[in-house]
C-alpha cells in the first residue's frame, strides 16, 4: 500500500521564475527576479503575489446589451405612411421645449397627414415632408413667443424687433 502526499507548489513556480503578476499591467510575471522591467509593458515593476487576481480581459460580447426603449410613445408601432410621418417628425421633436416635445411630434404628424390629403395628385416626397415639419416647428415657436411675450413679432422688421427689446 502506498500513500501519496500532494506537496504545495513551490513559491517561485518551480522553474526559477517568481509566481505572480506585474504591478503595472497585471499580466503574468515572467522574470526570475522579483523586481525589474516587465516584458509586457516595458516599465519598471515588481512581482505581486497577493491573492488579488490578475486583470481579466473582457471580450466585446460581454458588454451590456441594448434594450428596447421603455419610454416608447407607441408611434414606432405604426405602419405605412403614418410610420413615415413619425420618422420625419421624430427628427424635429428635439427642437421644442422638453415639456412640449410630444405635443410637437403629434402636431407635425397631423400636419403631414392633412398636407398629403390636401395635396391632390402632386408627389408628396420626403423633402416636402421635411419642409412642412420645419414650418410646423417655426409655427410652434411663433405661438410660444406670442403667448409669453404678448407680441406677434413675425410680421415685424428687424429694426422694429430691436426697438421692442
Amino acid at each position: 500500500m502506498s500513500s501519496s502526499v500532494i506537496a504545495p507548489p513551490a513559491p517561485n513556480g518551480g522553474n526559477g521564475n517568481h509566481q505572480g503578476h506585474c504591478s503595472r499591467c497585471h499580466r503574468v510575471w515572467t522574470l526570475k527576479e522579483r523586481q525589474g522591467v516587465c516584458s509586457w509593458c516595458h516599465k519598471p515593476a515588481s512581482c505581486i503575489t497577493a491573492t488579488s487576481k490578475p486583470r481579466q480581459f473582457k471580450s466585446r460580447s460581454n458588454r451590456r446589451r441594448k434594450q428596447a426603449d421603455h419610454n416608447s410613445n407607441g408611434y414606432d408601432q405604426l405602419d405605412g405612411e403614418w410610420l413615415t410621418y413619425y420618422k420625419v417628425a421624430s427628427r424635429f421633436k428635439h427642437k421644442a421645449k422638453v415639456e412640449d416635445t410630444e405635443d410637437l411630434l403629434h402636431d407635425i404628424i397631423l400636419t403631414l397627414a392633412v398636407a398629403e390629403q390636401n395635396n391632390g395628385h402632386k408627389p408628396f416626397t420626403e423633402a416636402t415632408m421635411y419642409r412642412i415639419a420645419s414650418r410646423a416647428v417655426a409655427d410652434y415657436w411663433r405661438a410660444y413667443y406670442k403667448v409669453n411675450n404678448g407680441l406677434d413679432c413675425h410680421t415685424c422688421s428687424k429694426a422694429q424687433r430691436q426697438k421692442c427689446r
